[in-house]
């Protein structure tokens, strides 16, 4: 078995979609999170089930849905000789054993997180579908929900008047205090006061496909923006995948970058001499661009990104991606990237978006928890993670699919329910009546939770 540069089986993670892709070995589309079978991943929107492919799966496409999974199940086993107490290998191999119908051996494995409170908690469009109806399952994803003690529910900062606009990216602009919010469904951005005053900031002639991943770039006034229709079924006739550079100053879109040879761009971030570096979920790729090039290709070893998702670059310039078991450090000479060692008394992995915060980490988890706030504490200058800390845990009553958030001084604004999950593949929206608005939940980075 070949490893990849992170110490995980190479396999096939922005949110729950590219998890499932990687734990099922079915090729999804990626949007994070995430972010169920038949959905689309997008970025931290869906592209969560993309985690699976990069991580535990061949990227090679099978008829042969048990050969994959038992394959995907010997990884796994593999590298639980090296972490055996690692809880988010235990709730993967639970996840393949009951696609493998050994439901006996995927509940024991799951009784044997009862007590760690990890957060991690069934999502039923996570791979756990075969076993959702049957009550001892239940059961035991009630006490694993029980574990995860319940912080106090942020405020609604505002919401999306538009309950179809579908939102996977949201990006804040310090300079005139107004958040950037992309649309998936209606493929457009939007702009909003932080008191929810909205209007359309993207224009028709932009041509923008999905919009997943958002940047701003506060020092050069720019916002950058990932386009993709990658996990639609229009990709199988020409796939496209780019980055759009808009100027702030002029509110105007000044350049396009694309990549090529992406599979499903979902998140990026952007250096301070104007380096590009972007994930692409489905084929766990990093891409970069740096200033003076005019499209993004691959940095690194191919797939060594298993369910790459959220990415950020902290103060210094290190740069680090969430992966499907957890985050991973690359290494900007080469793009190698090595997964930060944690203890086994945290789960890290199956984050959606990830932001630097003051020499930690905060992520927001939809692939493993039905979806919750954390903040990643890192030790020894930033090469490993010492624990977490739940700023927002799952029982927000506005919490359905959150796939990305933004900074604004200690404020934290997540996307609390994207509804990406209803995004198909052909582009429309399965049950829109079911839709509500949006709702911006402010989350305080100074909460002791």
């Amino acid at each position: 078995m070949r490893k990849d540069q992170t110490g995980e089986a190479n396999t096939d993670g922005n949110s729950r979609r590219a998890f499932r892709a990687e734990i099922t070995g079915k090729a999804r589309r990626c949007i994070a999170v995430v972010k169920s079978s038949g959905v689309p991943i997008v970025g931290g929107l869906l592209l969560i089930f993309v985690i699976a492919t990069a991580t535990f799966c061949s990227a090679e496409p099978t008829s042969d849905a048990k050969s994959v999974a038992r394959a995907r199940l010997e990884r796994i086993e593999s590298v639980r000789k090296e972490r055996p107490n690692d809880g988010v290998l235990i709730f993967y191999e639970a996840i393949t054993r009951i696609e493998l119908g050994d439901r006996d051996a995927a509940f024991a494995l799951l009784r044997s997180l009862k007590g760690r409170k990890l957060g991690l908690v069934p999502v039923r469009d996570a791979g756990f579908e075969a076993a959702w109806s049957d009550p001892e399952f239940q059961k035991i994803r009630e006490k694993l929900a029980q574990d995860e003690p319940r912080t106090p529910d942020a405020a609604v900062a505002f919401r999306l008047a538009d309950p179809k606009l579908i939102p996977e990216g949201i990006a804040y602009d310090p300079k005139q205090e107004r958040l950037f919010i992309g649309s998936v469904a209606q493929k457009k951005i939007v702009s909003a006061t932080r008191k929810g005053e909205v209007k359309d900031f993207s224009k028709l002639e932009d041509n923008l496909d999905c919009v997943l991943g958002l940047f701003v770039d506060a020092a050069h006034e720019q916002l950058y923006a990932v386009s993709t229709n990658g996990f639609l079924d229009e990709a199988q006739r020409q796939r496209r995948n780019a980055i759009l550079d808009y100027d702030l100053k002029k509110d105007l879109l000044v350049n396009r970058y694309d990549a090529p040879d992406a599979n499903q761009l979902n998140d990026l971030t952007v250096a301070a001499d104007g380096t590009i570096y972007a994930t692409d979920s489905a084929s766990g790729t990093l891409f970069r661009k740096r200033a003076a090039e005019k499209t993004l290709t691959p940095f690194g070893p191919k797939s060594a990104l298993p369910g790459a998702n959220g990415i950020t670059l902290s103060a210094e310039g290190k740069l680090y991606v969430a992966i499907s078991t957890g985050i991973a450090r690359i290494d900007l000479s080469t793009g190698a990237p090595t997964r930060l060692p944690q203890p086994d008394t945290v789960v890290t992995g199956g984050c959606d978006g990830l932001y630097w915060y003051k020499g930690d980490l905060v992520g927001i988890q939809n692939v493993t928890n039905p979806g919750r706030v954390i903040r990643i504490v890192l030790a020894d200058q930033g090469t490993r993670i010492l624990g977490i800390t739940v700023l927002q845990s799952y029982h927000h009553p506005e919490f359905t699919e959150p796939t990305t958030g933004t900074l604004a001084a200690n404020v934290f604004y997540v996307l609390a329910n994207s509804y990406v999950g209803h995004l198909q593949p052909n582009g429309s929206l399965k049950n829109p009546e079911q839709l509500k608005p949006t709702a911006i939940v402010a989350v305080s980075m100074g909460s002791t939770q």
